[in-house]
């Protein structure tokens, strides 16, 4: 290696990517923090352990973060986390920021894209968080005020901190000290990153031939020696180069063996289009020491501060330099490499094994596939899973014109897949008139069986990307159209779907493009497409455009002189449906300051635009508006960022745009009004960020139905606002950023204004002083939620809230002085969530079977309740009631037989539950399985929760009717549940001090070992475990969970037992009258799908996983081994006992007869002592009367 004294200047040519080439980092763990509260101390001790852990961790370092929405490079380093930790502190929920960031990371854990989120609790309650009070309930206050014209944010923002809260998390209250809370996260991470490992069937998962070549890679690398490295991958194109360097990269990424890890893609590209290779390779550095600083220093790379270069040799990084071509390039960065620790890597692809010889230290030569791989990538493209519908020989035949390249194979297997034989003998024919055939004239036969639409969609690609895009990018310019095409073009592989929401055309398949359109004509004005900068210069410096043009895409960054543009440039491109002039990758204020050539017009352009100029992108666009005589009927998208334009059209009347979706002028410094915009009714997006000179804005914004984007930070001088909220309601999401003095206030209200738009969907009056809500609430007929939650002056509500037909969700949250709700005059068919705890509630009207939709019922810590009405029991939707801390409710009528959840939690003056009638008990085993709640597969969709926790005073009668509930709701899912159940489980808590007898393997204590497994985990016998425990507790806890772990085998396997909502955090440290029964049951759905998820790392899998992919143990062993663990553990509980039961299909019946049994004896103890009654009264009734009462009856005592 050489000497490190020519490091700084040889860097500077090394790995120099644009300024906006995102360098795809992957991360362990992402932190989420509020920086006042936390940075300087316990995240920065947090970060050193993690650190000192050789954890990859994710700081953002801004102290300061402008606006509200987050960055994209943060939302990047959020989807590329396994990880997500958020640390929870006094004012985190005072930071927008912080709150978006939170709402990104359960995005993410929801697309798979994080394996696990961690909430740590520091120095606060969890409870706080959970329910928003203390100061999060004043930081939301202020949001409130703050937001009161987009309110749409805050109940995504506390359902957040709910979600999150409600997850396991670590509490710095129940450790000693810091230090020992900190070295808990990095167990606890440690842990969590063992479960998301894979194997390596994840890289090598429809990858043909590429397992010896990586272990090629990885013997030259030679990762546990402290040189530094030097290795060079080459072959020729589409021969799977980046494929083999990336599988590589991710391997290592995943093994924790580097500090930092960069893969940087299409090298070649981005140094020949940049201008400023310093401030690039500064750029680049920033992100090695993930140090935003270096990035904005005015100062040349080498002149950086030598504190710089001591941290970089302090950097053991992984590099991957993807298509390179310049052996310069390549030697400048070999003599900067030793600037970085022992231990670095650097990968290097290149289609010229020349470029490598002088620097690496060894070189792979990719070869091609051999005849037995080249046939298994073609088969699996040409006939999937299907079998071939030609013959054999055709195939062999076939697949030798690829030559072993791994592209070729894909898109002529891809091309002929479904196609008869008929048209494979045409392509056969094709191949054989020359033998010599070229790969990409190969590639040119896949495209030959294109219809028109699909080659002229694949051209405007090849054309108008020079990298990766998404397809709301290609939509935008391309057209709605292009969503169909593209899913064509994926399927014949001539385009990728590449990592995330990107997609990529190979460059043999652009270059391949191109070199058909350059054949169309020898002068590029006759063209179809233009790209080549020389030739668009060309073409628009001598007016030599024709009607043939329909496309030019001109990168700023690959011109090499200044251009001065013909004003007539544009005279005969009549059929110009795409205009791009750009600076290459994403655009910043910067773009233009850092090229030093110009494309200039000296006045203005004589010739108008073309009519049918679908998209016009021109950044740095020099005039000071567009022609005046351009008629943009069929304007889709209008780009014209950092451009010199003072008004758009100097025409003062209103242009009409009746197709345009969005316009983007961001950094137009000069512009000074936006033009009248009423003809523009289908205008989505309006991006005016920047605009330093913007005085006024346009009233029209209100007849702009469906904008839903409106960007206007940075706009310094815009004072007249008003005519913009005309019509809030219609702007869904708005960023509306760094005003300076345009903040208008609203009087405080103590009603409701009958003012409202009519197309209002959210209403919320949270914590406000009114007092009624007023009759002509009726008017906001497509209103869907309605928050009136603390309220604390709110006495009624008026009957017509019924006729609100679109209301979904009402709450009445802490409204003290409303103590009844109104008559429900009608049916309300919508309306599907109804909160009314801690209000004032006494009771609820009759009429509330009207609420034929609603699904939640909450009336927690309603104190002043003390009656339910019978008519509850009517709601057939309701999956959900909570009367948690109701000390006044004594008793419970009949309830609904669609409820899955019920929590009666500390109802102190509890004393019985409906009676099950004795004519019932004797039919139960027949009760056909509808009236069960499960869904039309026999699953329901989520876990069924029945608990009674602190109800002290129920008798013993109630308590063994308790756990025959259980028994029958766990039996009935058994028996009448297909799939066994599905994978929901079940959970069970009443007051008791006895395992139910059914459990045949009990003890005193926590362990139970030595149990016989079935012989067959995969016999369809065998349906379900159940466990059971007895609590002892002083105290209440802030938690009522507990863990099972089960080993069997060399396996073990964690099975979480959650109990939610059985302690408010008011009511810890409360004394407990008597001991408690936890009952769970878990199918064996729930438990493979356990297994499969800490077998693959994957969690929240929504797909059932076949038996055979688990590893359950095929023999009988008995060592099978079951553990409970208290999982918040402390003085004041025990668990007492604990219980197990295997339940097989051939149990099924034996426990109905025995239960059936059991409860005619209890029927007949019922006839003689009420004589025969209840017998004559059922027999009054018709049949359909009777079976309704069974039905009710079973929803009271079953579910």
């Amino acid at each position: 290696m050489a000497s490190s004294s020519s490091s700084s200047s040889s860097l500077s040519s090394a790995i120099s990517p644009q300024q906006k080439h995102e360098i795809q980092e992957k991360y362990d763990v992402f932190l989420s923090f509020r920086g006042e509260d936390t940075r300087d101390k316990f995240v920065s001790h947090l970060y050193a352990a993690l650190s000192a852990t050789h954890i990859s961790t994710f700081m953002d370092d801004n102290e300061l973060q402008g606006g509200d929405e987050i960055r994209p490079k943060l939302s990047q380093a959020i989807q590329n986390s396994k990880i997500g930790i958020i640390i929870f502190s006094k004012n985190y929920a005072s930071s927008t920021w912080c709150l978006n960031e939170l709402v990104e990371i359960l995005e993410c854990k929801k697309r798979n894209k994080l394996s696990f989120v961690i909430p740590i609790f520091y120095e606060i309650d969890p409870s706080d968080v959970r329910k928003q009070k203390r100061s999060y309930e004043a930081a939301f206050g202020e949001l409130e005020e703050r937001f009161k014209d987009r309110m749409e944010k805050l109940p995504q923002w506390r359902a957040a901190l709910t979600e999150t809260s409600n997850l396991t998390g670590l509490n710095s209250k129940k450790s000693r000290g810091e230090s020992e809370f900190v070295q808990k996260i990095v167990e606890n991470i440690l842990e969590k990153l063992l479960q998301c490992q894979s194997s390596d069937e994840k890289y090598f998962k429809g990858l043909i031939g590429i397992e010896e070549k990586i272990k090629k890679i990885e013997s030259l690398l030679s990762i546990g020696s402290k040189d530094i490295r030097f290795i060079g991958i080459c072959g020729m194109g589409g021969i799977g180069k980046t494929t083999l360097a990336k599988v590589v990269f991710e391997k290592l990424l995943n093994s924790q063996s580097f500090d930092r890890c960069c893969f940087l893609k299409d090298v070649r590209k981005i140094l020949k289009g940049s201008g400023g290779l310093d401030h690039l390779t500064k750029d680049v550095i920033s992100r090695l020491l993930n140090e935003k600083t270096v990035r904005e220093m005015d100062t040349p790379f080498e002149a950086l501060p030598p504190t710089i270069f001591q941290r970089l040799r302090r950097v053991k990084a992984l590099i991957v330099l993807d298509d390179v071509d310049s052996s310069t390039q390549l030697e400048s960065f070999y003599d900067g490499c030793c600037i970085l620790a022992p231990g670095s890597r650097i990968i290097v692809t290149t289609r010229d094994e020349q470029v490598l010889k002088t620097v690496t230290d060894s070189i792979h030569k990719v070869e091609r596939l051999n005849d037995i791989e080249s046939l298994e990538l073609f088969r699996l493209r040409a006939f999937r899973e299907n079998s071939p519908t030609v013959d054999y020989e055709m195939v062999l035949e076939t697949i030798r014109y690829a030559h072993g390249n791994p592209l070729a194979l894909k898109v002529l297997g891809s091309s002929l897949c479904r196609r008869p034989k008929v048209e494979w003998e045409s392509v056969l024919k094709k191949l054989k008139k020359n033998q010599a055939l070229e790969i990409k004239e190969v590639l040119k036969i896949s495209y030959d069986g294109l219809d028109n639409g699909s080659k002229d969609m694949f051209m405007d690609i090849a054309f108008i990307f020079n990298s990766s895009f998404t397809r709301d990018h290609a939509k935008s310019i391309l057209g709605d159209a292009v969503e169909m095409e593209i899913t064509l073009l994926i399927e014949k592989c001539l385009i990728e779907d590449d990592e995330g929401n990107e997609l990529r055309m190979h460059d043999l398949l652009r270059q391949m493009g191109r070199e058909i359109v350059r054949d169309e004509d020898k002068e590029p004005g006759s063209r179809s497409r233009l790209c080549d900068a020389v030739e668009v210069c060309y073409v628009l410096e001598n007016c030599t455009g024709t009607a043939a043009v329909g496309v030019i895409s001109l990168d700023m960054f690959e011109i090499e002189k200044n251009v001065i543009v013909h004003p007539g440039a544009f005279s005969n491109m009549r059929n110009l449906r795409l205009l791009r002039v750009y600076y290459g990758h994403h655009y910043t204020a910067r773009n233009e300051g850092i090229h030093k050539f110009k494309l200039s017009i000296p006045r203005a352009l004589h010739s108008d635009l073309s009519t049918k100029l679908r998209f016009l992108q021109w950044d740095s666009y020099p005039l000071k508006s567009l022609p005046s005589n351009f008629i943009p009927e069929n304007l889709v998208g209008l780009v014209l960022r950092g451009s010199h334009v003072e008004k758009l059209w100097n025409n003062p009347k209103a242009v009409s745009l009746p197709v345009l979706r969005r316009m983007d002028l961001k950094f137009s410094k000069f512009l000074t009004q936006v033009p009248d915009l009423t003809q523009a009714p289908n205008l989505e997006t309006i991006n005016l960020e920047g605009c330093t000179s913007l005085v006024q804005f346009c009233s029209s914004l209100q007849n702009l139905e469906k904008l839903t984007y409106l960007k206007l930070n940075g706009c310094s001088k815009l004072r007249d606002v008003e005519g913009m909220f005309k019509r809030p309601e219609k702007l869904s999401e708005s960023w509306i950023q760094k005003f300076i003095s345009n903040v208008w206030p609203y009087p405080s209200q103590a009603h409701i204004s009958q003012k409202f738009a009519p197309n209002l969907r959210c209403l919320l009056l949270r914590e406000t002083a009114i007092e009624k809500v007023p009759p002509s609430i009726v008017c906001l007929s497509g209103l869907a939620e309605l928050d009136l939650g603390f309220c604390k002056r709110l006495k009624s509500l008026p009957t017509s809230i019924c006729h609100l037909n679109s209301l979904e969700q009402l709450d009445l949250r802490g409204c003290e002085e409303l103590k009844t709700l109104p008559e429900i005059l009608k049916p309300m068919g919508r309306l599907k969530r109804l909160y009314l705890s801690e209000s004032g509630i006494k009771e609820l009207p009759e009429s509330i079977e009207n609420l034929v939709s609603l699904k939640i019922l909450r009336m927690d810590e309603c104190q002043g309740l003390e009656f339910l009405p019978s008519s509850l029991g009517k709601l057939r939707s309701l999956s959900l009631m909570s009367l948690n801390y109701c000390s006044k409710v004594q008793e419970l009528l009949p309830i609904s037989p669609s409820l899955k959840n019920l929590y009666v939690n500390y109802c102190y003056r509890l004393k019985s539950l409906p009676e099950i009638p004795p004519q019932f008990l004797r039919s139960l085993p027949t009760i056909p399985s509808p009236h069960f709640g499960f869904c039309e597969h026999g699953c329901t969709a989520w876990s069924d929760y029945f608990t009674f926790y602190g109800c002290g005073k129920l008798d013993q009668n109630t308590r063994n009717m308790l756990a025959d509930q259980a028994l029958f709701h766990i039996l009935s899912r058994l028996k009448f549940g297909s799939s066994a159940g599905g994978c929901r489980s079940d959970y069970f808590c009443y007051p008791g001090d006895e395992i139910p007898e059914w459990f045949d393997h009990q003890t005193c204590g926590t362990s139970i070992s030595n149990i016989v497994s079935p012989p067959d985990w995969n016999d369809p016998e065998f349906l379900s475990f159940a466990f059971c425990i007895v609590l002892h507790q002083n105290k209440l806890g802030l938690f009522q969970d507990f863990d099972i772990v089960w080993k069997f085998g060399s396996q073990t396997i964690c099975i979480d037992c959650d109990f939610p909502y059985l302690c408010a955090d008011k009511f810890k440290d409360r004394e407990v009258s008597s001991d408690h029964v936890f009952m769970v049951h878990v199918t064996k759905s729930a438990l493979q799908q356990r297994i499969y998820e800490l077998k693959y790392g994957f969690t929240g899998l929504s797909f059932r996983v076949p038996m055979h992919e688990v590893n359950w143990p095929n023999t009988c062993c008995t060592d099978v081994s079951f553990r409970a663990y208290w999982r918040f553990p402390n003085e004041s509980a025990e668990i007492k006992k604990f219980g197990v039961r295997f339940i097989y299909r051939q149990d099924l019946e034996r426990l109905y007869e025995k239960t059936e049994r059991k409860n005619k004896r209890r029927f007949n103890e019922c006839c003689e002592s009420s004589g025969s009654e209840a017998v004559d009264s059922l027999e009054e009734e018709d049949d359909d009367k009777a079976h309704c009462r069974i039905y009710r009856t079973l929803g009271g005592y079953i579910r």
